[in-house]
């Protein structure tokens, strides 16, 4: 059994540093199809409970051809943490409503598991062997099987089935493998000091497992445990790798879907990774005979459904509301307080990597210098939120009190939305969710209140949300 202590944990992070994001158009998922419910609330015999519901689970086809579909059931009245293992059993994957196969597994404490704690199961083939990774509540533990239907789990030699985890009342979690480059990762959740975390091991076997590296955590959904649950890595093409981060359970269910050529960063403590959001919770993603489907609860959190889908390449940028290389893009918008001696700059003095020659930097003098002392604010014309998603380009300060880009209603009175940078002038891209707001009048104001170091805001336009390009 590996133990890692919490400050091993701070040195990964601090080593690991803040992402940009990958010069690369971002992968993203596309369902392709409506959905088939292949399982529903099972009869537990007397452990059945009106509170019950299938969750975390995993679909794998066995030897003879048939899918199996293993489900955790919470709420249960086994005991404990009321979780156990249920199957079913399908003849093709497109087969609606799988035959019931009855439980499958339930936790036993005489090999350290925690007693109904069973979590999340998941299943790869490796050497003729079918392996199952599985939480018990405390460590991740595996189970084998050669038909792919009845499995053993696998004995440490401490006479326990937990292989690691991340420390008491951790609560790891949630296991899913993947074979990169000849080693198998294990992605999985924990919360050591109740902060939550997607880790990932690696092995050459399955069996000996290295160190654990935090792989994503934080960002603007800050630390809660309950919001970074169920990780699963897919290598769509060869070194691109698309991670689904379930948020929310039952009829407000999210998932948010990040992209990385780094197996190992799917962001730490920001969120230039994140590609896209969907309404799904606790995702599989199954590739069968060249077609991909995904697999999720339903929305009643009382079975799980299945469809079929693409992955597309998502742009970074769709047609820009204002083209700041033409005149008539740069005409109305203003300087309406503060000392800035200009409203665009074409400065090429740092990396601002920006769309056009032309952009806003509140800093940028006319003599190719800056100064940080300035101060002002700049508005665009209005304009008509014709579309739901929108991107903007913004760097510079990261204090979001008095250096930002804020999405205002046209009469001023009320602010849609706000960005700042994060202290460097490379022009990021930042999403703006106008969906609710679709036919508002609007303006943009660039504010900049601040002096000193990183005192200042940079612009690099405002731009429709780009459609994808299916690739598969």
């Amino acid at each position: 059994m590996h133990r890692f202590s919490i400050p091993l944990v701070v040195i990964i992070l601090m080593t690991a540093g803040p992402a940009r994001g990958d010069g690369v158009r971002k992968i993203i998922p596309i369902i392709d199809s409506t959905w088939w419910q292949v399982a529903g609330n099972p009869d537990l015999g007397p452990y059945t409970s009106d509170k019950q519901q299938p969750v975390d689970f995993g679909v794998w086809q066995a030897m003879d051809g048939t899918w199996q579909l293993w489900s955790c059931i919470r709420r249960t009245k086994c005991g404990g943490h009321t979780r156990l293992f249920y199957r079913w059993e399908g003849k093709r994957l497109t087969d609606a409503n799988w035959q019931p196969k009855g439980i499958a597994m339930e936790a036993k404490p005489a090999l350290g598991e925690a007693h109904g704690g069973l979590q999340a199961p998941h299943v790869v083939k490796h050497e003729g062997l079918y392996w199952m990774a599985y939480g018990d509540w405390h460590f991740i533990c595996f189970a084998t099987s050669r038909d792919g239907k009845t499995f053993e789990r696998v004995i440490q030699p401490n006479g326990k089935t937990g292989v690691f985890g991340e420390g008491p009342g951790a609560n790891t979690r949630d296991p899913s493998l993947i074979r990169i480059d000849g080693l198998w990762h294990c992605y999985y959740a924990a919360f050591p000091h109740r902060r939550g975390y997607f880790f990932c091991r690696t092995s050459p076997d399955l069996k000996r497992w290295g160190p654990a590296c935090v792989v994503s955590y934080g960002g603007q959904l800050g630390p809660n445990p309950f919001l970074i649950e169920c990780p699963h890595v897919v290598e769509v093409l060869p070194g691109e790798f698309v991670l689904f981060r379930n948020l929310y359970y039952g009829q407000d269910a999210q998932s948010w879907v990040y992209y990385s050529t780094n197996p190992l960063n799917f962001g730490i403590d920001e969120d230039s990774k994140l590609a896209c959001k969907l309404q799904v919770a606790a995702t599989e993603i199954i590739l069968h005979e060249n077609q991909y489907y995904l697999a999720t609860l339903t929305p009643g959190l009382d079975g799980i459904r299945i469809a079929r889908m693409k992955w597309a390449r998502k742009g970074r940028f769709g047609r820009a509301v204002f083209n700041f290389d033409t005149e008539r893009g740069r005409n109305g918008w203003r300087r309406v307080k503060g000392n800035l001696p200009a409203v665009f700059t074409t400065s090429t003095r740092s990396t601002f990597n920006p769309k056009t020659k032309h952009f806003i930097g509140t800093a940028e003098l006319r003599s190719g210098g800056f100064d940080d002392g300035l101060m002002g604010e700049i508005e665009s014309p209005e304009f008509v939120l014709e579309h739901a998603a929108y991107v903007l380009l913004v760097s510079g300060g990261s204090d979001k009190d008095r250096t930002y880009v804020s999405v205002v209603e046209a009469d001023g009175r009320r602010e849609l939305a706000r960005y700042c940078g994060r202290s460097d002038n490379a022009l990021e891209v930042q999403q703006f969710d106008a969906s609710a707001h679709k036919g508002k009048r609007v303006r943009l104001r660039i504010v900049d209140r601040a002096t000193g170091r990183w005192g200042h805001i940079n612009f690099g336009g405002i731009f429709t949300a780009p459609e994808p390009v299916v690739i598969k």
